[in-house]
């Protein structure tokens, strides 16, 4: 690997910490653009068509974007889809809409320090009640004034600028709210609220349209084709082939991190959920990651590559959902494989970031099982390149790899 470090930090999210666009939305699971741009050069080349089936926050779309790359993605969070099309919509919005947007956003800035005169969404209060039930996630300052944001966004009418204020708004929420992101969304301590207080969320919302128009007037315009193949990467087998020289990606980690419960607080306020049923719903439908990702209709079918790793983790699996959680994971990994190996053209090459886990204190080597599976589809690793150390909860030594493959 020359000229740009993939290793380390640049393998991370914080990696990007400070370039236009990135910091919109947090997303720790994420890369950074320098991990992007490390792998495209050194695997594909400068005409390729590339597909990342786990987009996240858009790391991947927006890198090749402003180079001119085209580029097919997946996500399944209606979330962080919804935080990809707005980077990409001011990517390719002209140097004058650009000028008019940021004049609208001033405008709302003085309409949401004013937001005591907008009535409250009823709807949303609604849905809470029945999502949420009695448990108490923001203090009622800043759960009106949420409310009252709601209302408000209902009724602006340019579709970028409604985008981009509500995305100020739903990224505002965890900051302004008792909980934290840890593995789930949970309450913070004693310990975290003092460290950390809860900030008014009108302060927070305005401190992010304030940075997002920085960005907006530090971004160029650029010409780019950058195309949503499917929400759910599980099912490339079933889309019409797009034949991509490569994948660039980094598929969810065998880690217990609840991808679709850690944003119940965005879902909740862009009404993507309504019902008790609602997070299930997503959650059915993404790679299984952690013990609340397993149900009792998802597959269980033990895979000759798993078995030895699944039948350490029954014998000691402190929750009998361990053991079934190992087992779907490497069966939605495997579907993955068979749905990118239908999307891409022969030789072409996929590049993994992944990360290996101990559950019921047993190892699980997915980087090794991984490599196993993906033969199923007829395509061979070429390359394990070390990126980091990781620790565990209980300070046990894990590690971070890409894999590269070829079909």
């Amino acid at each position: 690997m020359n000229e740009i470090d993939i290793k380390g930090k640049n393998s991370t999210h914080q990696g990007g910490k400070g370039e236009p666009l990135h910091d919109w939305y947090p997303y720790l699971e994420g890369f950074s653009s320098d991990f992007v741009k490390g792998l495209q050069e050194n695997y594909f080349k400068k005409d390729s068509v590339l597909l990342e089936p786990f987009a996240g926050v858009g790391t991947t779309p927006l890198y090749l974007a402003r180079n001119n790359i085209d580029c097919y993605y997946c996500e399944i969070n209606p979330i962080l889809r919804h935080v990809i099309k707005t980077k990409l919509d001011i990517l390719k919005l002209p140097m004058k809409k650009k000028s008019m947007l940021l004049t609208n956003l001033e405008s709302h800035i003085i309409n949401i320090k004013n937001i005591n005169q907008t009535p409250k969404c009823d709807i949303l209060k609604k849905n809470y009640d029945i999502l949420f039930k009695n448990s108490k996630f923001f203090n009622p300052e800043n759960y009106l004034k949420i409310l009252k944001l709601k209302k408000y966004l209902r009724d602006v009418e340019d579709g970028i600028t409604k985008d981009i204020l509500d995305l100020s708004v739903y990224s505002s929420l965890l900051k302004s709210s008792f909980l934290k992101r840890a593995g789930d969304v949970r309450y913070r301590t004693k310990k975290d609220l003092l460290r950390n207080p809860v900030k008014n969320v009108i302060d927070c919302v305005i401190d992010k349209i304030n940075l997002i128009s920085k960005d907006i007037e530090n971004t160029d315009t650029y010409k780019f084709r950058s195309i949503l193949l499917a929400d759910n990467a599980k099912n490339l087998k079933h889309k019409d082939t797009i034949n991509a020289d490569g994948i660039i990606t980094s598929p969810p980690y065998l880690n217990g991190t609840n991808y679709i419960r850690n944003t119940k607080l965005e879902l909740f306020f862009m009404e993507y959920i309504n019902s008790t049923t609602s997070l299930r719903y997503f959650r059915d439908r993404v790679i299984t990651s952690g013990i609340n990702d397993v149900n009792k209709d998802t597959d269980n079918t033990i895979m000759p590559e798993i078995k030895e790793t699944y039948n350490r983790i029954y014998a000691n699996a402190y929750d009998c959902r361990n053991p079934k959680m190992i087992s779907n994971y490497f069966n939605d990994m495997n579907a993955f494989f068979e749905g990118a190996k239908k999307q891409l053209r022969k030789n072409a090459i996929i590049c993994l970031d992944i990360g290996d886990s101990i559950y019921a204190n047993e190892k699980v080597e997915t980087d090794q099982l991984l490599i196993e599976i993906a033969k199923r589809s007829k395509i061979k690793v070429i390359d394990t390149i070390l990126l980091r150390q990781r620790y565990s909860k209980n300070k046990e030594k894990l590690s971070q790899k890409l894999l590269v493959f070829k079909t």
